[in-house]
């Protein structure tokens, strides 16, 4: 007569708390990771958006659109969320075709836009020159070791970022 050994079937409680931990671990680095790519998404967005944006305002201002100079306004109001914004003429909310917020985690680099305060970047028509030489930064508040992005404009008119 032969004697069988039972093993039980299933897993042990060991077993499902370490599965369960390795599962959370894994987790955790994954949303961390997302988060991170995020946030740099935003600022890199933000900025290639508000720089089409000023190229927006230089065609246009070249083409004579509405028979006026057009361009844009960067605001760091202090009341409302930041924002940059397209317009004619001059800003003006019935000139103002395009009103764009900044992400929640992006914001002026305040060294270029102090909080409260306007940047105007206007462009004269036919030849497109700017008003000025202006440069505004960008920086991710979420997370610091992002490095902040600066969008130039010579008075030339030349849009780099």
């Amino acid at each position: 007569m032969t004697i069988r050994k039972s093993h039980p079937k299933g897993f042990t409680l060991i077993e499902l708390v370490l599965v369960m931990a390795i599962v959370v671990i894994l987790s955790v680095f994954t949303v961390v990771s997302l988060t991170g790519k995020k946030n740099s998404n935003d600022l890199s967005l933000t900025v290639s958006q508000a720089a089409a944006l000023l190229r927006e305002a230089q065609g246009r201002s070249v083409t004579q659109a509405q028979g006026v100079g057009w361009g844009v306004r960067f605001g760091n109001a202090t009341a409302t969320a930041p924002f940059y914004a397209l317009f004619y003429g001059s800003y003006t909310p019935t000139s103002t075709v395009g009103y764009y917020r900044l992400p929640t985690d992006v914001a002026y680099a305040t060294s270029t836009i102090p909080s409260g305060g306007v940047v105007d970047v206007v462009f004269s028509q036919i030849s497109g020159l700017a008003s000025g030489t202006v440069s505004v930064g960008f920086q991710s508040l979420s997370q610091k070791s992002l490095s902040s992005s600066t969008i130039s404009v010579t008075a030339a008119g030349a849009i780099t970022y």
